[in-house]
């Protein structure tokens, strides 16, 4: 089973804090009883208690970089070497309450190897280290056989309590991975259904600004006897709704794709526009498609055949005007559901990062400027 994040970050924290403890108690209680007490032989035990040290340095070292199974298996030698030297290292008095640094040391390390190897090492080393250091301690005169068994049970229960405790941290960090795979997958289902609810907005805003407008303008009476510029109308409707007229990437020049929107609606048209706006292609198709649901609008509502349409580029501003001096409206009271002309430009230029401001007064006409913000600039 691959281990994840939280489960392989529990992991090595367990090796580094196994491994530090480890040096920092031994060289503690090696120095410390060397110091004050009598050895049997200075100059062996201060060898041995050295080497130990310089080792359980390297040991710590190696180990925090990388795991391998020949530095297990020598500082097993090595432990196993320093119990039989009791004889050199422990003074004759601890014989009497049989407490001494090479059993503080090799308690830590029978735990500590519980977080940093594997179960059957782990156990394996645990009865290596007993053995050997029962048998250093029976050589060097500082207990007898009849005290095994005490030791052996409760180095023994040490590193089963170590394992046991190293197991729950792992299982915790298996559980912590499990509830945040849950949680991403909770998130790329939300970001999936997110992005299928955005696209059928699009596609019904599409709708909405193509084929539904040209045929409440049909259904409104605008056009009640054949028209060419009705047929063309709705050839573009259906490109429109197939997806194959819009650019979707790069920068495109919004005037000439706004006249040709606007040249096909009936409509008299004043512009006030520049020669260039140059805008990436997403937002010159947003404006274009609310410059002509405001103008379906003034087709529908306005009772005028004149509207203006101003286009202005100013600091990094683009911004699309369509005014008319028809019947207008109050926008207090039209409702905020389905894609009406205040809603759905709102919504559109939304999505982009800009805004759609509708402007009306009953009796004096209608005013839309739709804006957005070049972050670029």
């Amino acid at each position: 089973m691959t281990a994840g994040p939280a489960e392989r970050e529990l992991n090595r924290l367990g090796r580094f804090y196994a491994v530090v403890i480890r040096a920092v108690v031994v060289a503690l209680c090696s120095l410390v009883s060397w110091t004050t007490t009598d050895q049997r032989d200075m100059l062996l035990s201060a060898l041995v208690i050295v080497v130990f040290n310089v080792w359980n340095v390297f040991f710590a070292v190696r180990m925090l970089r990388r795991r391998d199974t020949w530095l297990l298996v020598a500082d097993l030698v090595i432990v196993s070497g320093v119990c039989l030297a009791q004889v050199w290292t422990i003074a004759p008095e601890m014989q009497a309450d049989r407490v001494n640094w090479v059993l503080v040391a090799t308690s830590i390390i029978v735990v500590a190897y519980q977080f940093h190897s594997s179960l059957l090492f782990g156990a394996v080393a645990t009865a290596v280290i007993l053995a050997a250091y029962l048998t250093g301690g029976v050589l060097a005169d500082l207990q007898d056989w009849a005290f095994v068994i005490p030791i052996g049970s409760w180095m023994a229960v040490e590193a089963f309590l170590g394992r046991g405790l190293y197991l729950l941290v792992r299982r915790g960090g298996r559980a912590a991975d499990r509830e945040f795979e849950r949680g991403e997958q909770v998130r790329r289902e939300a970001a999936v259904a997110a992005a299928r609810r955005a696209d059928e907005r699009e596609y019904l805003a599409a709708l909405h600004d193509t084929a539904s407008a040209t045929l409440l303008m049909v259904g409104a009476g605008v056009a009640n006897r054949p028209e060419t510029w009705l047929a063309e109308q709705a050839a573009r409707d259906l490109e429109v709704i197939q997806g194959h007229t819009d650019p979707v990437d790069g920068e495109v020049d919004l005037v000439p794709m706004l006249r040709h929107v606007v040249d096909h609606v009936p409509l008299r048209i004043e512009w006030q526009v520049r020669d260039s706006v140059t805008l990436p292609a997403v937002v010159a198709i947003a404006l274009c498609r609310g410059a002509r649901e405001a103008l379906t609008n003034v087709v529908r509502h306005a009772g005028v055949d004149t509207a203006e349409v101003s286009v202005h580029d100013r600091d990094g501003m683009a911004t699309v005007r369509i005014r008319d001096r028809g019947k207008g409206f109050d926008p207090a009271r039209t409702t905020s559901r389905g894609y009406g002309l205040t809603s759905s430009l709102v919504e559109r230029m939304a999505r982009l990062g800009g805004q759609a401001i509708v402007t009306s007064t009953p009796g004096a006409g209608t005013d839309v400027v739709l804006e957005w913000s070049d972050a670029r600039v």
